[in-house]
């Protein structure tokens, strides 16, 4: 399997602005995981984040969304307007969007990540979130893939619902794998999508194998 690899590099005001909310982001994180939460104010993560308050407001509504990442400059990625190109499959291209997605993410150090999941965990709050945004994302995909099935009329119509998550059930064990790749080999400078490419064909020999 082929995945492809992110589209071009944003220009340099975008970069900036990406820079920024993660700067913000990276702050936030630290300094709740430093002392709480609670005690991580607006003004000591701006301090930190090397911008002033109204700067954060424009990036983030709440330190809670800067925590999460949530920035309101960046809107969140429509997977529901993914169509299906010839020769890729469903799966491939369900894949290709979520690694353009991704691409346009800074994942930070595996340090960092655990530095979130322990916010996040502190935070039942924050994790229930967390939850809700992937859950409507799930739900996001599940239907684009019910429409690619529909488009490409190849699953019986009865089983299109079944097929259609455990398209995503799938993606979703691929993406979990390739993150826990990426945690072992975040020194490495290793492309997102290697590491989904290669967990995808870890998990195809497994099923083959089964």
């Amino acid at each position: 399997m082929t995945i492809e690899s992110p589209s071009a590099p944003p220009g340099l005001r975008e970069r900036k602005k990406r820079e920024t909310a993660r700067a913000i982001e990276v702050a936030a994180v630290e300094l709740a995981a430093e002392q709480s939460l609670s005690e991580a104010t607006i003004e000591a993560i701006s301090a930190r984040a090397d911008v002033t308050s109204r700067t954060f407001f424009n990036y983030y509504a709440s330190k809670e969304d800067a925590v999460l990442g949530v920035s309101r400059a960046f809107p969140r990625s429509q997977f529901l307007e993914l169509t299906q190109r010839h020769g890729r499959s469903i799966v491939e291209t369900l894949l290709d969007g979520v690694v353009q997605e991704l691409g346009s993410i800074e994942l930070g150090t595996a340090d960092f990540q655990a530095k979130k999941r322990h916010v996040l965990l502190e935070n039942p709050h924050l994790l229930a979130r967390d939850f809700q945004t992937m859950g409507d994302i799930e739900a996001e995909l599940v239907a684009v893939t019910r429409r690619l099935l529909d488009e490409e009329g190849v699953v019986p119509p009865g089983e299109r619902d079944d097929r259609a998550w455990a398209v995503v059930t799938l993606m979703g064990a691929v993406l979990r794998l390739a993150m826990q790749r990426w945690s072992r080999d975040s020194g490495s400078g290793a492309p997102v999508a290697d590491h989904i490419a290669a967990a995808f064909r870890a998990l195809r020999a497994v099923a083959r194998d089964a």
